[in-house]
Protein backbone atom coordinates (compact mmCIF):
# COMPACT_ATOMS: atom_id res chain seq x y z
CA UNK A 1 0.00 0.00 0.00
CA UNK A 2 0.84 3.46 -0.78
CA UNK A 3 0.50 6.47 1.49
CA UNK A 4 -2.41 8.65 0.08
CA UNK A 5 -2.24 11.36 2.74
CA UNK A 6 -1.32 12.23 6.98
CA UNK A 7 -3.93 13.83 8.42
CA UNK A 8 -3.70 15.40 11.91
CA UNK A 9 -7.01 15.33 12.30
CA UNK A 10 -8.91 11.44 12.78
CA UNK A 11 -12.21 13.45 11.69
CA UNK A 12 -10.51 14.09 8.40
CA UNK A 13 -9.30 11.08 7.86
CA UNK A 14 -12.07 9.44 8.56
CA UNK A 15 -14.44 11.55 6.05
CA UNK A 16 -11.81 10.23 3.38
CA UNK A 17 -11.59 7.24 4.15
CA UNK A 18 -15.59 7.15 3.75
CA UNK A 19 -15.78 9.00 0.33
CA UNK A 20 -12.82 6.18 -0.91
CA UNK A 21 -15.32 3.31 0.63
CA UNK A 22 -17.96 4.92 -1.47
CA UNK A 23 -16.05 4.68 -4.30
CA UNK A 24 -15.10 1.04 -3.90
CA UNK A 25 -11.44 1.76 -2.98
CA UNK A 26 -9.87 -0.40 -0.41
CA UNK A 27 -7.59 1.54 2.14
CA UNK A 28 -5.87 1.30 5.37
CA UNK A 29 -6.16 3.94 8.25
CA UNK A 30 -3.38 4.18 10.99
CA UNK A 31 -3.08 5.79 14.15
CA UNK A 32 0.76 7.19 13.72
CA UNK A 33 0.54 8.89 17.16
CA UNK A 34 2.65 11.97 16.91
CA UNK A 35 2.65 11.44 13.13
CA UNK A 36 -0.88 11.75 12.86
CA UNK A 37 -3.77 9.53 10.91
CA UNK A 38 -1.81 8.05 7.75
CA UNK A 39 -4.49 6.85 4.86
CA UNK A 40 -3.38 4.51 2.27
CA UNK A 41 -4.50 2.95 -0.52
CA UNK A 42 -3.54 0.19 -3.39
CA UNK A 43 -1.48 1.27 -6.00
CA UNK A 44 -3.81 0.44 -8.60
CA UNK A 45 -6.31 3.22 -7.09
CA UNK A 46 -3.92 5.72 -6.34
CA UNK A 47 -4.92 7.68 -9.21
CA UNK A 48 -8.37 7.16 -8.67
CA UNK A 49 -7.82 8.15 -4.75
CA UNK A 50 -6.11 11.29 -5.36
CA UNK A 51 -8.96 12.72 -7.48
CA UNK A 52 -11.11 12.38 -4.38
CA UNK A 53 -8.92 13.37 -2.08
CA UNK A 54 -8.52 16.85 -4.35
CA UNK A 55 -12.25 17.07 -4.53
CA UNK A 56 -13.09 16.69 -1.01
CA UNK A 57 -10.60 19.55 -0.45
CA UNK A 58 -11.71 21.49 -2.83
CA UNK A 59 -15.28 21.44 -1.58
CA UNK A 60 -13.48 22.19 1.91
CA UNK A 61 -14.44 18.93 3.27
CA UNK A 62 -10.44 17.96 4.49
CA UNK A 63 -7.64 20.65 4.75
CA UNK A 64 -10.21 23.46 5.93
CA UNK A 65 -12.43 25.63 4.04
CA UNK A 66 -11.31 26.57 0.87
CA UNK A 67 -13.28 29.67 0.26
CA UNK A 68 -14.74 31.77 3.17
CA UNK A 69 -18.36 32.54 2.91
CA UNK A 70 -18.08 35.19 6.02
CA UNK A 71 -19.08 38.85 4.67
CA UNK A 72 -19.35 40.24 7.78
CA UNK A 73 -15.80 41.71 8.07
CA UNK A 74 -15.27 42.65 4.57
CA UNK A 75 -14.89 46.96 4.68
CA UNK A 76 -16.32 47.30 0.88
CA UNK A 77 -14.86 51.22 1.73
CA UNK A 78 -11.70 49.45 1.89
CA UNK A 79 -11.81 48.18 -1.42
CA UNK A 80 -12.58 51.18 -3.14
CA UNK A 81 -10.48 53.30 -5.87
Amino acid sequence: MILLATFSSELEAELLASKLKAAGIDYKLQDGQSDGFKLQVFEDDLDEAREIYDAAAFEGDIGGSKFDDDDDNINFDELEG
